[in-house]
């Protein structure tokens, strides 16, 4: 499973804020699991706290498999996660209803290389690394409502930096009976120049009733100016039960606004060679995102054109879709996701 932390803003727009905008360093939003703030009474802070407070109280009982857990406060500050709602509707599918969650939590009883890991989403995404995920936004255009799962599992961690690094997850799907599978990972970024980073990560995995597979995909980001990054973003997937490769490329720019606003120029394209129609789908999507209420709740707006055609004997024409998402944070979120 994917942690949440690499779906952060862009990094090298997020460092440009950072540098222009000091008060926005990264700062949590919430303290450790003993030093919650009581209820205010409100609704939204009552939600926000008590899903803290689930994921701190699962985290510290699974933790003491490992060991003694007396400094779990300690380290509490890397489990955090977020919850996200919402709905998107198109000419082509009508409405698709959407439930997002991504939480993890450190296990310093393993002595900080394990962390549990929980997620509800689109399998092809939070297991094989595949397909869209930039911001994680909610709706997703690529998901696969049947795909949807809930899934737990541990993650391990070796030779992590900004540079490189290596992590493993096993964990299985929750149903009846339990659907287990495994991956492992390894990134890799250049920086090319002083306003250009080549991000490349690949992912091995194995899932019950589909078999082995990899996703390779590599970024391109180009800093245009302070508020302006390009992305072009490439992936590609081969597993047993397929002949051919699954592939998707995208090109997007993001704008970062004031007050922690966001927008998103999307085209995209996505394929497989050994299908019936080679090319499934392409378009345009425009995303805007802004912080609402609290500085951990978000809402974000999107709208799009495609042109999807999944067999032969389907006509492809013009899709026109729209949608809106919520997304609430929880725990000591790191400041450079909260943009």
């Amino acid at each position: 499973m994917e942690p949440p932390a690499e779906n952060a803003s862009p990094p090298l727009a997020e460092e440009s804020r950072t540098e222009s905008r000091p008060d926005e360093q990264d700062t949590p939003v919430a303290t450790p699991c003993k030093a919650v703030e009581e209820d205010s009474g409100i609704w939204l802070d009552k939600t926000q706290q008590r899903l803290y407070r689930m994921l701190c109280g699962t985290a510290r009982w699974f933790d003491s498999f490992f060991g003694d857990s007396a400094r779990y406060d300690a380290t509490l500050d890397q489990s955090w996660g977020r919850l996200g709602v919402g709905a998107y509707y198109d000419r082509r599918d009508q409405w698709d209803p959407d439930f997002r969650l991504r939480a993890q939590a450190a296990l310093p009883a393993a002595k900080r290389r394990a962390r549990l890991l929980l997620g509800r989403g689109d399998e092809k995404q939070l297991v094989e690394d595949r397909g869209y995920s930039e911001r994680d936004g909610l709706p997703t255009r690529f998901n696969d409502v049947e795909d949807d799962a809930w899934l737990l599992g541990l993650g391990f961690a070796k030779k992590q930096g900004l540079k490189r690094g290596l992590d493993f997850g096993v964990g299985a799907r929750l149903r009846l009976p339990p659907e287990p599978f495994a991956k492992a990972r390894y990134y890799r970024n250049w920086t090319l120049a002083d306003k250009t980073l080549l991000r490349f990560r690949q992912t091995g995995f194995w899932r019950d009733g589909r078999g082995f597979g990899t996703t390779s995909q590599f970024d391109l980001d180009y800093l245009i100016a302070n508020d302006f990054l390009l992305r072009w973003h490439n992936w590609g997937t081969v597993a047993e039960d397929v002949d051919g490769l699954d592939w998707g490329s995208s090109v997007t720019l993001f704008q970062g606004l004031t007050d922690r606003r966001a927008l998103a120029y999307r085209f995209f394209v996505r394929g497989e060679t050994e299908a019936e129609e080679r090319l499934k789908d392409y378009g345009f999507e425009l995303r805007y995102r802004r912080r609402i209420f609290r500085e951990w709740l978000f809402i974000e707006y999107v709208t799009g054109l495609s042109w999807p055609k999944e067999t032969m004997l389907e006509k492809r024409e013009l899709n026109v879709g729209a949608g809106v998402g919520l997304q609430l944070y929880f725990g000591p979120t790191p400041d450079t996701h909260l943009h």
